[in-house]
């Protein structure tokens, strides 16, 4: 996807930015604040790449070359559920409808595996694409005036006072939200890193990035993260189980009591039921993806909405 390191760049330069206005503020030259900020970023990525990567890329391959015996093992355990409840006199009803869970589990577990496996290789087969983006956020960075000055030639003058209030809202909206949700998502996936490396759970630094990964999605986020730790348990003991459950659940509580209250922004203002059915849109759109940026894209719709209704048909009225 071509446009992919462009996309990235813009999302970089949009979480940076308000840093660089606040050392621009404090008395450091534009420049001079972009060569700090971006300095102690290729210093991390430098970090990840040469620390981590490789053993991501361990953990992948082994994976890799294991994951048939994985899904062997998934069918057998699923068999043996079927076997055991088999034996238990049920009425019909409910013995078929308990089949048609079975295998409805069955499915979506092999296909939860598939997608996040081709999820993960494509990520990493776009390496490109992450080196790119943040050479491409700072020449947008150092020149965003510019930008800013250019693009707002292109809006008609009279527009320009309602269309500043309206990005402004988005704004409010999703920053709070992005800033929150990645400070929140890199504790819960170092602390899962950590918590699944003293349980001896195979893979335990890719998993880990996942809980981490899937933890911006609310409600459904927690779960999707848990299910590959359980599934690697599994195969080991149902004390294993049992201990990677309480794992998560110490952490979600972590996270819900200590971490997220210090750290997150404004709400985004979406009722659940609208962040819900935003989730189950994404995820039958988009998969795992769509799930993941479901919710900024349903504050932005929020936003333009009540800009349609307040200050264009409003105003249309009031003539």
């Amino acid at each position: 996807m071509i446009l992919l390191p462009f996309i990235l760049a813009i999302l970089l330069s949009y979480l940076i930015n308000p840093l660089i206005e606040e050392l621009i503020e404090r008395g450091q030259p534009r420049l001079g604040a972009l060569i700090f900020v971006f300095g102690v970023l290729i210093a991390l990525l430098s970090f990840i790449f040469i620390k981590l990567f490789p053993a991501i890329i361990n953990e992948l391959d082994v994976l890799a070359h294991r994951l048939p015996e994985y899904i062997g093992k998934i069918e057998r355990l699923i068999f043996e559920i079927n076997q055991k409840y088999e034996r238990i006199e049920l009425p019909k009803t409910l013995t078929t409808v308990l089949d048609k869970v079975i295998r409805r589990f069955e499915e979506i577990t092999l296909e939860f595996i598939e997608r996040t496996s081709r999820v993960i290789l494509s990520i990493l087969s776009r390496v490109l694409s992450l080196i790119m983006a943040p050479i491409l956020s700072f020449y947008i960075l150092k020149d965003l005036e510019s930008i800013k000055c250019s693009l707002w030639e292109l809006v008609p003058k009279k527009r320009r006072r309602s269309i500043k209030l309206l990005l402004g809202r988005i704004n409010i909206a999703l920053f709070g939200f992005f800033k929150g949700q990645l400070i929140i998502s890199l504790a819960v996936g170092i602390l899962s890193v950590i918590g699944l490396y003293f349980l001896k759970i195979k893979f335990y630094l890719l998993i880990g990035i996942l809980v981490g990964i899937f933890n911006i999605i609310p409600y459904f986020g927690p779960l999707l993260g848990a299910l590959p730790a359980m599934i690697m348990a599994s195969f080991r003991s149902n004390k294993l189980v049992f201990l990677v459950v309480l794992l998560f659940f110490i952490i979600q509580q972590i996270e819900g009591n200590i971490i997220a209250p210090k750290i997150m922004g404004k709400e985004v203002g979406l009722h659940p039921i609208i962040i819900i059915f935003s989730l189950l849109a994404g995820g039958e759109l988009l998969g795992i993806i769509g799930m993941l940026i479901a919710i900024p894209i349903a504050a932005i719709i929020k936003e333009i909405m009540k800009y349609i209704f307040y200050e264009v048909l409003i105003s249309v009225d009031n003539r």
